[in-house]
């Protein structure tokens, strides 16, 4: 998609996505360039907030080369190296979650055995209330009898 740079430049510079297409990189590539200095751009207030316009866009500019960006494509999303594996530091990872877990185990078995007697403890509770009471004899039966004893 080709932009028509004189239109572009009346309307008092790129901003950052005009930018890009016209230099065939991304929109980061083009604020890194910015922050590097590489390319002069003054911060204005847009439709939308701050918004950089770039008054002079010059030609010979190569992309920056970033350890985590292998290449830049318009459009594409950089994907970013595979990690370094260190088994040392996996094994270390590992013992430390390993020590996390048996912690956190051994709280949840206490606090288990607190609930547990606190269990017997209101079932004995409660066991000894029954004991206590005397088994109620429901109103009906009580008014049948009344009346068995009349006859």
């Amino acid at each position: 998609m080709a932009i028509d740079l004189s239109r572009v430049m009346r309307k008092k510079g790129m901003n950052i996505n005009e930018a890009a297409q016209t230099l065939g990189v991304s929109t980061r590539t083009i604020r890194r360039y910015i922050k590097s200095g590489k390319i002069q751009a003054e911060l204005i207030t847009g439709h939308f907030g701050e918004e950089y316009r770039i008054l002079n866009l010059p030609s010979d500019l190569e992309p920056i080369k970033d350890e985590a960006v292998e290449y830049e494509k318009p459009g594409e999303i950089p994907t970013p190296p595979p990690p370094v594996y260190d088994p040392g530091q996996a094994i270390m990872q590992s013992m430390d979650l390993v020590r996390e877990l048996q912690e956190k185990n051994m709280t949840m078995a206490a606090q288990l055995g607190i609930a547990t007697e606190r269990i017997r403890n209101l079932e004995s509770q409660l066991k000894q209330m029954k004991l206590l009471t005397t088994p109620k004899v429901p109103w009906w039966k009580k008014a049948f009898a009344s009346k068995k004893k009349k006859k």
